[in-house]
């Protein structure tokens, strides 16, 4: 009898989930065909939208973008679950998102996230920072810290440190004479190079990349050192992958289904005691400023200079007559992972993309070269000034140029607060829109041969140029350190070709987006 229970029972609970579902389906089609406001667009399906349509360009988004800006034209729609994407690849449809006005309807970057919001992201910080009083003043803090003249100096010193350190790893490994993955190095010369600009801390990443080389004589840095550092690496690089966890997985997914739940638990967990060992690092920092008697004798690392602010050590310039507070741990270390979301893969995944596209291009090579002897002298040993990387007008050209073609952040999202209108298309509040960067500087509506490496088309570039070249974003969210990644990509660049002549091992590869 009770094997009848059981068989019914099971029947009972498959029928439910089939009708559950067939509802679903059809309630998500009838809302899709009866929809007010289309746009074309490719198709979707319930409960994951076109995300599916990602894996058919073997998940390479930017491929699927410009696929569909090909096919749909420069405004298109997609869908994330059952919400609306509306996406914009012409710089005229992306002018009211790119206004920096404080009163811009396009403030947010995206959807509000409770996991964030619970853990203070939503109002701390700058990236996910959704109350606009709070982003403005850390904002502020963030560029008065990273645009001051001692941190400058004290980035261009270490740049030029690291780079040698690195350079010396690479020769003693006989790297001058036999080829070798140039993407395994550079990113984490940018680590070691972001652990000690914003904390004064040695990441050993590039340390530990040689003791892999070679096991037999190691570089002299302490275990428990490297450990340390080898954990809180592992810790941020959970967390970017929960970044794209947290935007991209349909929320019916991630809060209805065991895995769905178990992984957004996990990342969160990762946050919090990523969290807590920041807050532990910038009380260390607030205890030496506190100890010092005069600011000019603290070491002017990031976190230093935002925990100094606003206090009678403050090492940046600030308006007279302005009094402000200064910013709290939790604020501080939330800028920190905001940097660490901008500046070490993108930097280096653009450097990566520069040294191809200057090896593919002699005539640019020579070019870039005889500019690096005209402002730099023959002498390789020479250090780089601040002075000496404004004067290098066509390396940055160059670095533009790639960074048009191969964009390190091909998309960014803006959300309307209120209802509006683009390019006669109505827009709803909260109906999630997508710049196309690679698609808006591929656009030959902007770009006379679009497709062509042309880094002189940046030595003539028009003053009317609006929105065409978002290369670090753009309105009020534009990044506040893009001049602090020029100007490490300019040293990067400047100290390879000065000196060395590198070659493609393969060259037929292309850089991936």
């Amino acid at each position: 009898m009770s094997t009848i229970t059981d068989i019914f029972s099971f029947w009972n609970a498959v029928s439910i989930f089939w009708i559950i579902s067939i509802l679903y389906v059809a309630k998500f089609y009838y809302l899709y065909f009866t929809r007010t406001n289309s746009l074309p667009g490719p198709f979707p399906l319930p409960l994951v939208g076109n995300l599916f349509q990602i894996l058919l360009f073997a998940g390479d988004i930017s491929k699927w973008v410009l696929y569909c800006q090909e096919k749909y034209g420069d405004i298109w729609e997609t869908y994330i679950g059952t919400a609306k994407i509306v996406w914009l690849a012409r710089a005229d449809l992306t002018e009211k998102l790119m206004n920096p006005s404080r009163n811009s309807n396009y403030f947010h970057r995206t959807w509000d996230n409770l996991e964030y919001e619970a853990l203070g992201f939503s109002s701390s910080g700058i990236v996910f920072n959704r109350n606009k009083t709070t982003w403005a003043f850390n904002r502020k803090m963030f560029a008065r810290a990273v645009n001051s003249s001692v941190f400058n100096k004290r980035v261009i010193e270490l740049m030029q440190t690291m780079f040698v350190e690195m350079e010396g790893y690479l020769l003693n490994l006989g790297f001058d004479e036999k080829e070798f993955n140039f993407a395994d190095w550079i990113p984490r010369l940018f680590t070691d190079l972001l652990f000690a600009m914003t904390m004064d801390k040695y990441a050993c990443t590039t340390a530990m990349l040689y003791n892999s080389h070679n096991p037999l004589k190691l570089a002299p840095y302490p275990e428990e050192v490297v450990a340390e550092s080898d954990a809180f690496m592992k810790a941020l690089q959970t967390h970017f992958r929960s970044l794209k966890y947290f935007r991209f997985m349909p929320e019916v997914i991630r809060k209805r289904t065991p895995f769905g739940r178990r992984k957004a638990k996990e990342y969160l967990d990762n946050l919090v005691w990523l969290r807590s060992v920041l807050i532990n690092i910038i009380r260390e920092k607030r205890k030496k400023i506190m100890n010092t008697d005069e600011p000019i004798n603290l070491k002017p690392d990031l976190m230093t200079l935002l925990a100094a602010v606003n206090t009678p050590k403050d090492m940046t310039k600030k308006l007279e007559g302005i009094v402000e507070p200064p910013l709290t741990d939790e604020e501080i270390g939330n800028c920190f992972i905001d940097i660490t979301i901008a500046g070490t893969d993108t930097s280096s995944n653009l450097i990566c993309s520069v040294m191809y596209c200057i090896i593919k291009h002699p005539e640019v090579k020579k070019r870039l070269r005889d500019e690096l002897d005209t402002v730099l002298g023959t002498d390789p040993a020479r250090l780089i000034s601040h002075e000496d990387l404004n004067k290098l007008e066509y390396t940055k050209a160059v670095i533009q140029e790639v960074s048009r073609l191969y964009p390190v952040a091909p998309i960014i999202s803006r959300l309307p607060d209120k209802d509006d209108v683009i390019s006669g298309y109505p827009i709803k509040s909260g109906e999630l829109i997508f710049i196309s960067i690679a698609g808006i500087q591929v656009n030959p509506k902007h770009w006379p041969d679009s497709k062509e490496f042309n880094p002189d088309r940046f030595l003539k570039q028009s003053d009317s140029m609006k929105n065409e070249f978002p290369m670090f974003g753009g309105g009020l969210r534009i990044c506040p350190g893009r001049h602090l990644a020029m100007t490490s990509m300019k040293i990067i660049i400047a100290m390879i070709f000065r000196k060395y002549d590198p070659e493609l091992a393969t060259p037929d590869t292309k850089p991936k987006y």
